[in-house]
């Protein structure tokens, strides 16, 4: 990977009195922020050591700065579509702010050198120790600056051959398209690298990523339960689930829970992946066939919650609606993700949900 240090812009912690509340407003309010001197900026370029614990679980990855190149020269793989307001939205975000608030996570294979150097920077005290009490949740930062460090990074990172979007992939796509666009002349320069958060595998978790659709305008519910029958044997359950196991299905239909199992000839049919993936059932034979949704990225009948989210959530989204659907997908594994992604093809949309999270504004990149 070619990666470089940056000039990190970091807030004074001092002034932050509500956590939970500053950072969900940085992308809304980052420049203000910055004009008014909450935010400053490190004197020299550097990496930085990001330290995420929640629930008692810690992950750490590095914050770097990546050539959008890399997108273009496949070592940095994405795995899902994206969504095509979403692109116009984050295109509209960066001109207007100007700076890059949030890293696109990547992950990748280990590499002992990289995690040494990681163990010794984060046993001295952080530059930033900042506590989501809501959320049960510490966001830690340690700045590296020191140049032989640095190079022994740059070099180490060289010899990661790849690399695979966890969280970001509107981001990175807009970058690439924002580095290319002549209209914008000199400016398009400032576009020319990502703002990059590496996790490598065993410091990421994938969690299932769940839908919810108002199928009010398709179709009556009877009308959709007998649907649903040809494609699933279904099974009332006693109380909300998720599924267990791969092809396996729950769905919260008009305020009861559902097993559903994908009947074995949907399974055996040969598809263009290399793995049979259960949003890419979901949305051919569900979306598509019984409701006539053929495009998810842009239909605004489906709403998405992350695998973190508590179930009691979708229900009540799914309550609100006229008939609102609730579908729980089982996570698909990092095998799986990088065996697609190897191969240049792509999940559906909003397949997978990452850990750890990560928040805006705990450092940006001003442009």
């Amino acid at each position: 990977m070619h990666i470089s240090p940056f000039i990190a812009s970091y807030p004074r912690e001092e002034l932050i009195t509500s956590p939970t509340s500053f950072f969900s407003s940085i992308k809304y309010n980052y420049n203000e922020y910055r004009v008014n001197g909450i935010y400053r900026e490190f004197e020299q370029p550097g990496y930085f050591v990001y330290r995420i614990t929640t629930g008692g679980k810690t992950q750490t990855g590095l914050l770097t700065m990546t050539d959008v190149k890399e997108l273009k020269n496949k070592r940095v793989l994405k795995h899902e579509k994206t969504l095509a307001a979403k692109e116009q939205t984050m295109m509209h975000r960066l001109l207007q702010t100007k700076a890059l608030v949030k890293p696109v996570l990547l992950t990748y294979k280990p590499i002992k050198s990289i995690q040494n150097i990681l163990d010794k920077v984060t046993q001295s005290e952080p530059l930033l120790n900042i506590n989501f009490e809501s959320e049960d949740g510490i966001h830690q930062i340690w700045p590296i600056s020191d140049q032989k460090t640095v190079d022994t990074i740059t070099k180490s990172f060289s010899k990661v051959g790849k690399s695979y979007i966890g969280d970001g992939h509107h981001r990175s796509t807009t970058m690439q398209l924002l580095s290319k666009t002549k209209e914008l002349g000199k400016e398009a320069k400032k576009f020319r690298r990502l703002y990059t958060a590496y996790f490598p595998y065993d410091q990421v978790t994938i969690c299932d990523y769940n839908r919810v659709v108002d199928i009010s305008e398709i179709t009556s519910l009877p009308e959709f339960i007998v649907a649903l029958s040809k494609y699933f044997d279904i099974e009332p359950l006693a109380e909300q689930a998720k599924p267990k196991k791969k092809h396996n299905v729950t769905f919260f239909i008009d305020n009861r829970w559902y097993l559903m199992k994908w009947k074995k000839k949907y399974l055996s049919k040969k598809s263009k992946q290399s793995v049979l993936l259960d949003s890419a059932l979901i949305n051919k034979h569900v979306f598509e066939e019984i409701l006539g949704i053929a495009d998810v990225r842009d239909d605004t009948r489906i709403k998405y919650f992350g695998g973190t989210l508590p179930l009691k959530k979708m229900e009540m989204s799914s309550q609100k609606r006229n008939i609102g659907i609730g579908i729980c997908i089982f996570p698909v594994s990092v095998k799986e993700l990088t065996a697609i992604a190897d191969q240049n093809q792509t999940l559906p949309p909003k397949s997978t949900w990452f850990l750890p999270r990560l928040k805006s504004g705990i450092l940006a990149k001003n442009l």
